[in-house]
């Protein structure tokens, strides 16, 4: 599994209702940016005017056209504006231990499958890697994915996202999709499902 990436950023505002506002709206936005994960906004306790983001993405690329993009498009200026002083802003690399957290409201993907006659499990696998880390791993709101084997030879795909929405969109991203077209062409499909967790 790729390393996660971390971005944080330290900075002071002008009008803190006025920053905070352009603050979810920035939020909002980026949330549908490939690779995006989540954004955890921070308040100063002793300073009102201090704020911290810890933006997390799926691999160092995906933060980095991100950040050029808040920092260049249009739709981001109200937010560049609301910073009255960038104290730190960098990038950082977590050891791939699967931090993405699942709550109360994510969404879910259940996927029961069988192989078809003539695929090894082996190659089902590998496809089944490639399919996440190429693709589904890179879709917004994406937390995590695993695989499950269930004791009479079927499997189930349980795939993780911020919500029940996009979960279903991930999902409907596997179309014409390479990676993904390889791995349906190893599987015959038995029942699939979408739902929140509680």
């Amino acid at each position: 599994m790729t390393a996660i990436c971390y971005e944080i950023v330290v900075y002071r505002t002008g009008d803190a209702e006025c920053a905070d506002k352009a603050r979810d709206q920035a939020r909002a936005l980026l949330a549908r940016q490939p690779g995006f994960i989540a954004w955890t906004p921070f308040g100063g306790a002793d300073d009102t005017s201090e704020r911290v983001d810890l933006v997390a993405w799926v691999d160092l690329d995906s933060a980095r056209v991100a950040a050029q993009r808040v920092g260049a498009a249009p739709e981001y200026a109200d937010f560049r504006a609301s910073v009255a002083t960038l104290m730190h802003m960098a990038h950082y690399l977590a050891p791939p231990l699967d931090p993405q957290p699942v709550v109360a409201g994510s969404g879910i993907e259940f996927g029961h499958f069988r192989l078809k006659p003539d695929v090894e499990e082996g190659a089902m696998r590998e496809a089944y890697d490639a399919m996440v880390s190429g693709h589904l791993g890179r879709q917004p709101g994406w937390r995590r994915q695993h695989l499950v084997k269930l004791q009479d030879g079927t499997f189930v795909d349980l795939a993780f996202a911020s919500d029940q929405s996009h979960a279903e969109a991930i999902c409907a991203a596997w179309a014409g999709q390479a990676d993904c077209d390889r791995f349906l062409a190893m599987i015959e499909p038995v029942s699939i499902a979408f739902g929140t967790v509680i």
